[in-house]
């Protein structure tokens, strides 16, 4: 089907797309460097820009009213090779999508296509689209989405009213949100969230504050806010937060990087097309 769409997004545009590149050949593109997943992907400007035009002809084509949910699916995975801005705005028309499950694909989308652009259409999906602040699941992956760029600048974003939403994974993508960003701010900011939180609130998420304070100092208070004051007020005039996270516990460890795992996320989706496959299905 991707194969349609992107035949199709040539056809839209023949002027700008000279015979030897078809379909097939951006496919064998797309192939190749799903190929090389340990590999870090490929900076904008050695992208050939006749096949992120291709890209983002076949998003258009598969948002299109009437098309079936996998052909949306298919197109924002192809997507994510290509880390360019217009392709970040291109998989970002899917937040507004009517399917839950294309408007997670197009959140999770823009959280792998690691681009600059990408992380503005996520903050500007938080700040507009009020059908995302009333399902819990996508109002967690968007603050999750957003967490994982660890931009210093989204910290007042990550922090803000954390209590206002009481669901356990929307506070949680706040918190380790911010432990994953590297910055002094975020540090004030979890310290901030444990002080002015009554004990009722924060006592559940002692946890997942620790863990990512830990994250981020690389210290280990355990689970008591009197310990954390303490270190705090020792060490917040020199405290300097490394670049690179340092060693965790093994436990610690495995839990940090498989909430972090962003394409584990997909393996559902996965399973539901394959299931849709199935003859008789």
């Amino acid at each position: 089907m991707l194969n349609l769409l992107l035949t199709a997004a040539l056809a839209l545009n023949p002027a700008t797309a000279p015979a030897p590149l078809d379909s097939e050949v951006i496919l064998s593109a797309v192939q190749e460097r799903g190929d090389k997943e340990d590999e870090e992907k490929v900076e904008e400007k050695e992208l050939d820009p006749k096949e992120v035009e291709a890209i983002v002809e076949a998003l258009k084509e598969a948002f299109k009213s009437g098309s079936e949910i996998t052909d949306r699916l298919d197109a924002i995975e192809a997507a994510l090779m290509y880390p360019h801005e217009d392709v970040a705005k291109a998989v970002a028309k899917g937040i507004k999508d009517k399917e839950p499950e294309v408007v997670m694909a197009s959140i999770l989308g823009l959280a792998r296509l690691k681009h600059p652009a990408a992380l503005k259409e996520l903050v500007s999906a938080y700040k507009r689209e009020r059908s995302i602040k009333k399902d819990d699941k996508l109002f967690a992956a968007t603050l999750k989405a957003i967490g994982s760029y660890g931009d210093p600048d989204q910290v007042t974003l990550l922090s803000d009213d954390l209590f206002e939403n009481t669901n356990k994974e929307v506070i949680r993508a706040r918190i380790f949100g911010l432990g994953n960003t590297r910055c002094k701010e975020a540090v004030e900011e979890l310290i901030s969230i444990m002080s002015s939180s009554a004990p009722k609130y924060i006592n559940p998420y002692m946890t997942e504050l620790n863990l990512a304070l830990f994250v981020l100092t690389g210290t280990d208070e355990g689970k008591s806010r009197d310990r954390w004051f303490s270190w705090w007020n020792e060490n917040k005039r020199t405290l300097k937060i490394s670049k690179e996270v340092g060693k965790l516990g093994k436990q610690d460890q495995a839990k940090w990087e498989q909430y972090w795992d962003l394409e584990a996320k997909q393996g559902g989706r996965q399973e539901k097309k394959e299931k849709r496959e199935e003859p008789g299905a």
